[in-house]
Order: structure tokens, then C-alpha cells, then sequence
């Protein structure tokens, strides 16, 4: 796919409540087609918001290094 097909995507981490805990949520975004494309959502739960975000960071990253490793 070239990159003109892929339109502006950004992938972003965000952290929601649920249940007095935190999850992280991880949201590709196309903003040319102004269009949620994919979310994921923690299956783990963490006592603070700083702990989830750290964490869905952390997947994001390990996200992008599975899509540029060679198959």
C-alpha cells in the first residue's frame, strides 16, 4: 500500500477508569478519512493512570517494532 493510500494515520495511548482502576487504550486514528480505524483496550487493570499509560506505551512501541521487523 503506498503511503498516499494510508492516509494521516496516527496511533495514540490514552487511559480510561473502569471500576476504580485503569486501563490503557490504544486508538489508530486516519485523520484524512476522519475515521477511527482500530482500538485496543487493556485486558490487564492498573492502580494509577501513570501505570497504564506507561504501559500502553509501552505496547504501542513493541507494536511498531512487530510491523518494521522482517518476515
Amino acid at each position: 500500500m503506498k503511503a498516499s493510500e494510508k492516509g494521516d494515520l496516527h496511533a495514540f495511548v490514552q487511559t480510561a477508569e473502569q471500576a476504580g482502576d485503569y486501563v490503557w487504550v490504544i486508538a489508530l486514528v486516519d485523520f484524512d478519512a476522519r475515521e477511527l480505524k482500530r482500538a485496543i483496550v487493556s485486558d490487564e487493570t492498573y492502580t494509577t493512570r501513570a501505570a497504564a499509560k506507561d504501559a500502553g506505551d509501552a505496547r504501542l512501541k513493541a507494536l511498531e517494532q512487530d510491523r518494521h521487523a522482517p518476515a
